[in-house]
Order: C-alpha cells, then structure tokens, then sequence
C-alpha cells in the first residue's frame, strides 16, 4: 500500500513548470542574486515572489501573504 501524496507534492506533480520557478527564485534569494522587497501595495516585509509569467522565472513581483492571495482571488494566474 503506497502512501497519499500531500497536498504541496500533488501542486509540484501538477505544475512542474511553476514549482521549477519558484525553486529558482528561492535559490536566487539564498544566493544573493534577487533580494526579497517589500510588498509593493502596502509595504509589509515578510512578502511572497510572485510570478506574472512562469516563463521569466526571474522575473517576480513581491507581495505580501494578504495582497498576493487578493490578486490571485481576482483573476491574476
């Protein structure tokens, strides 16, 4: 009997690409290459990479946990 994938692996199984970017944003961070800004509606430092296109995987807008949640809410991918 195999074990039940989580939630997190079934979002990486299911968006490969996107999972590839976000890990690529991460280790930019970590190294130095891409520093993490404050969210760009309200100011809040504790922020979230957000991508408008997966294909430009450094390429990220930073917003917090509240407003990246809102945008996609609204209709952002």
């Amino acid at each position: 009997m195999g074990r039940q994938l989580t939630r997190q692996q079934k979002w990486r199984k299911k968006h490969p690409k996107r999972y590839l970017a976000h890990l690529a944003v991460e280790n930019a961070i970590r190294l130095g290459v891409i520093e993490r800004k404050p969210c760009e509606v309200c100011g809040e430092t504790r922020t979230d990479a957000h991508h408008d296109d997966y294909e430009k995987p450094y390429e990220v807008r930073f917003l917090c946990r509240r407003h990246h949640k809102l945008h996609h809410s609204n209709g952002g991918e």
